[in-house]
Parts: structure tokens; sequence; C-alpha cells
């Protein structure tokens, strides 16, 4: 059940949680700086990772169904995270887990690269390592979900995701660029490599992070799923319910823009794969910028707002770019704004989450609202790769842009969601 602070009422204004707090006093707090240093590690790999994977795949077969098939797995295992939240709930020290699934991923991604070198990789080896690593990173997700609000008071949950985003600058931004150069000059295994090394990084920095919950549950895994969902059922639910068909709308348009990237980048241009890298920099320095710049302003009255507005300006992008050709720069930097409003999207909904939920169901209730966004993307991406060999790219552009426009003007209709604020 909620807090206190309940989901629709700002937290009281004497509530010693809630009083403004800066940079500073977080920047000092050694358990949010490992838990960044850990997550940054395994992120960074992440997004050598991602640059290789969905090239590689587009490069082996020359369409977005193959693509869309990667990323359908990707986000159809990532709802799933449901299934392992009451898990991962039940662990005391949530350091547990990225302990035991950090070198179990790193053993997944030596295989792909070994694989890579070899000359051995096929399409079903890809798609089965794919899946071995987005199941474990289920449980990694989940963790990271929930380390913040253990770490972090209420009051400082966005400019931990501010500061979270300017250290993503440099992790994700300098992992992308990492994963573009050793795609043009190596080739997809040296960014596998990469991943496998970094991954153990991370693992290693997960060993000094404690992240207890004292009031962990050690019910059995029925019970625990149950009472998850408890949030959602019954009259008090009705708008937490509300809000996860929201999502499911939000959904179906977020997870495209990383399927349309490849094919943008192959559009016309005479070295794809420097564009491409282009292309995902932007998107992630876009989100980092602009979550940074969020962070230090800590909008906790405004979510509502928040989520009605930046769908919008997310569809402004997409139909922007449908309407191309573009420069490089000019396609960079709307695809900068595109990454920008995503990713402050996600930092509010989820800062609301962590500072209304308790800890110990905190795991479940991200991951059950999780369900309907990743099922919706991944359907998503799963039709309009399937559709995409008989529609053009800036057809499939725009109807992204009118599915994004909707989840904003559907959430403009949602008195609940206008006013959430915590």
């Amino acid at each position: 059940m909620p807090e206190r602070a309940g989901p629709t009422d700002p937290a009281a204004a004497g509530d010693a949680e809630l009083a403004r707090g800066g940079w500073w006093e977080l920047a000092r707090n050694r358990r949010f700086l490992l838990l960044e240093a850990s997550g940054a590690l395994g992120g960074a790999g992440y997004a050598v990772y991602a640059v290789s994977v969905l090239f590689l795949t587009y490069g082996l077969t020359g369409n977005l169904v193959v693509t869309g098939l990667v990323l359908f797995i990707e986000y159809g295992v990532y709802t799933g995270t449901f299934l392992v939240a009451p898990l991962v709930d039940r662990a005391p020290d949530k350091r547990t887990v990225l302990l035991v699934c950090y070198p179990l991923m790193a053993a997944a991604a030596l295989a792909l690269a070994l694989s890579l070198r070899s000359g051995t990789i096929s399409i079903g080896l890809l798609l089965g390592l794919v899946l071995v690593l987005s199941v474990l990173w289920d449980f990694v997700w989940a963790v990271y979900m929930i380390a913040p609000r253990l770490v972090v008071e209420k009051r400082q949950l966005l400019l931990a995701s501010g500061l979270a985003n300017i250290f993503s600058i440099g992790t994700q931004v300098g992992g992308t660029a990492v994963g573009g150069i050793l795609l043009f000059f190596v080739g997809p295994s040296g960014g596998a490599t990469v991943y496998c090394g970094l991954l153990a990084a991370g693992a290693i920095a997960s060993v000094p992070l404690a992240l207890p919950v004292r009031s962990a549950e050690r019910e059995p895994f029925g019970e625990m799923f149950r009472r998850g969902w408890a949030s959602f059922r019954g009259r008090a639910g009705a708008s937490l319910r509300r809000f996860a068909g929201l999502e499911t709308l939000y959904g179906f348009a977020s997870g495209l823009p990383l399927l349309l990237l490849p094919a943008i980048a192959h559009q016309g241009f005479a070295r794809p794969s420097a564009v491409y890298a282009l292309l995902v920099t932007s998107y992630t320095v876009g989100g980092a910028a602009a979550g940074a710049l969020v962070g230090h302003l800590n909008p906790r009255r405004s979510v509502g707002p928040l989520l009605v507005g930046l769908p919008l300006v997310a569809a402004a992008c997409l139909l922007v770019l449908a309407r191309g050709p573009f420069s490089e720069a000019g396609l960079a930097g709307t695809v900068a704004a595109l990454g920008a409003a995503i990713s402050v999207r996600y930092d509010v909904k989820y800062a609301w989450v962590r500072a209304t939920f308790p800890a110990e169901v905190l795991g479940r209730i991200i991951s059950n609202l999780y369900l309907f966004t990743g099922f919706a993307s991944a359907v998503a991406v799963a039709v309009v790769g399937s559709l995409s060999a008989g529609t053009g790219l800036s057809s499939l552009e725009t109807a992204t842009g009118i599915v994004f426009a909707a989840a904003g003007l559907v959430a403009l209709g949602l008195p609940f969601v206008r006013r959430l604020a915590y």
C-alpha cells in the first residue's frame, strides 16, 4: 500500500524527508556514489552492446524484421520482470542479486564475442544469447529501480536521477562512442568483448555496495506475487489501473525510436555505421542532459504536467523526422530532442513511484507497471518490424508520432495524472 504521501497528494510541507536538498549533499552520499559506479559500468557495457547488436542484426539480414525480433525478445523479456520482482523484493540485501547476475551476463557476452570472432555466429545463436542477457537484466534492472529509494531520501529522488544522468553522459555516451568506434574498426566482436569486461567490472564495483531492506518480506512466492498486485485492485486501485492503461498506450510508441534509428542511418548516407553511432549518441546525450537539468530544477510538484507535455514533444520530433531528408547535424539535433523527451518522462514517472510506495514492495510495483509499458513496446516493435517491408520509413515515423501525441492527450484527460506530485 502507498505510504502516507499518497499517489495524488503532495506530502506535507513539514515532512523532513521532503525538505529541499542540494547537489553537494548528494555527492557526499557514499552509498549513492557506489550505486552509480556499479550501474554506470553495467550501463556503459549495455550501450556498447546495444550499438553492436542492432547494427549486426540489420547488417546480417538487411531488413527490420529480424532487428525487430531482437528488440521484441528484449522488450518481451523485460516485460517479464514482474515475475522476478518478488524474488528481488525478498532478498534481504539487493547486492546479492548483482553479484550473481553480473558474472553470468559477462559469460554470455564472452560467448557472443567468441562466436563473432570465429565466424560461427548464426541468427539462432544471436537470439539465444540476447534472450539470456535479457533475462538476467530483469533481475539487475529491478535492483537498480529499487536502490535509489534505499540510498537517498524522497526529496532527493529527482535530484538523484539528474546526477545519475550527468554520470550517464560520460558512461552512456562513452559506451556508445566506443561501440561505434569498435563497430567501425573492429566489428561487432569488439563491442561484445568490451561488454564482457564492463559487466565484470560492474560486479567488482558492487562488492562494497550494501543494499539491505530491513523489512524485506519472507513469504512464499505466490503470496508475495499477489501482494504486489494489491495496489491495483478494488476502488483504491482504480487510479493506478488507469495509469497502467496510459502506460500501455505510451509504451507502444516509446519502444519504436530505437527500432527506427538503424533504418534512418541507412537512408542515403555514405557511411551508415558512422551516422548510426551519431544518432545513438545524440539520443543518449539529449536524454542525459535534459535529465540533469530536470534533476536540478527538481519539479516534483509538477509530475502530472510533465507526463502530459513530454509525449507531445516526442510526437513533434517524430513528425519533423518524417519530413526529411536531413543533414547529419539536423538529424542529430532532432533525435537529441526526442531522447530528451523520452528520458525525462521516464525519470519523473519513476521518481513519483519510488516516493509513493514503500521499499519492501517497490520492486513489484515498478515491475508490474512496466509490464504494461514493456508488453506494448514488444508488440509495437514486432508489428512495425513486420510491416516495414511494405511501408515507407516516413510513414512509420508519422504513425509513431501520432501514438505519442495520443498518449499526451489521454494523460491530459485523466485528472489523476494531471495532479501527480510528491
